[in-house]
C-alpha cells in the first residue's frame, strides 16, 4: 500500500492530533476520520484497526529515525564517531521546537505511558541506534564492564533529550532568547566535549573475565 496515499497521510495527521489530545484509550476512530475528511471505514482499510493506526502514527512522528549518521570516513576514530552520533541525534531531538506541537505531545505521552508502539520503536529504531552508541563506547573504554557502558550511553542520550523534554522549564529559567542561543552546533560540541572528558577521566572496574574451565578443574 502506498505510504504517500493522500487519505493515509491525512489519517495519520488527524490521528496524531487526536491521540495527542486524548490518549489512545479516549481517542475515537469516528472523530479521527472526521478530522481527516475520510470515510469511517478508511482506518480499517488503510491500517487494519485503531491500535495499528496508533503504532504507525508514533512511528511516523519519529520520521526516518532509523537513518544512520552521515559517514565519518573509514579511518574515523571513536571520538569523531561519537560527535557525529550526538550531532545526528540532537538534530532529530531539536527538529520539533514547539512544545504544543502534537508530535511533541504524542511522544511525551508515549514516554510516560508506553504502549505497543514503543515495542515497535525500540525494535526498529531505538535499539539499533543504542547498539551503535555502545559500539563507540566499547572502543573508547574497552575495559569497562557492560553496565557502566549502559549508564554512559543513557547519560549521553539523557543530555540530548533534555533539550526537548526540559524546554518549557528551561525557557522559564533562562528566557526564550537564552534557550534559543543553545543551537545545534553549540550543543553538539558541548555534549560531545563534556561526555568525552567524563569518559576519559572515569576509573572503570575491568569487565568480568569469562571463567577458565581448565582453572576450575573442568575437563
Amino acid at each position: 500500500m502506498d505510504v504517500q496515499d493522500p487519505t493515509r497521510v491525512r489519517l495519520i495527521q488527524a490521528a496524531g492530533e487526536e491521540f495527542a489530545e486524548k490518549g489512545f484509550a479516549a481517542a475515537r476512530v469516528r472523530e479521527i476520520c472526521e478530522r481527516a475528511g475520510a470515510n469511517v471505514a478508511a482506518v480499517n482499510y488503510h491500517f487494519g484497526d485503531k491500535e495499528q493506526l496508533y503504532v504507525e502514527t508514533v512511528v511516523h512522528v519519529h520520521g526516518c529515525g532509523n537513518e544512520e549518521e552521515p559517514p565519518c570516513g573509514e579511518d574515523a576514530g571513536p571520538e569523531t564517531r561519537l560527535r557525529a552520533f550526538i550531532g545526528h541525534f540532537l538534530a532529530r531531538v531539536l527538529a520539533i521546537q514547539d512544545p504544543q506541537d502534537w508530535r511533541h505531545r504524542l511522544m511525551l505521552r508515549e514516554l510516560i505511558l508506553p504502549t505497543a508502539a514503543s515495542d515497535v520503536l525500540v525494535r526498529t529504531v531505538i535499539r539499533p541506534k543504542f547498539n551503535r552508541l555502545m559500539e563507540i563506547l566499547r572502543e573508547l573504554r574497552p575495559e569497562a564492564e557492560e553496565r557502566r557502558l549502559h549508564a554512559l550511553a543513557f547519560s549521553i542520550v539523557g543530555q540530548c533529550m533534555y533539550y526537548r523534554m526540559g524546554r518549557p522549564v528551561a525557557e522559564r529559567v533562562i528566557g526564550s532568547e537564552g534557550f534559543e542561543s543553545l543551537d545545534l552546533e553549540f550543543l553538539t560540541e558541548h555534549i560531545s566535549s563534556f561526555s568525552l572528558a567524563a569518559i576519559k577521566a572515569m576509573e572503570f572496574a575491568p569487565a568480568a573475565a569469562e571463567p577458565d574451565p581448565a582453572a576450575a578443574g573442568v575437563k
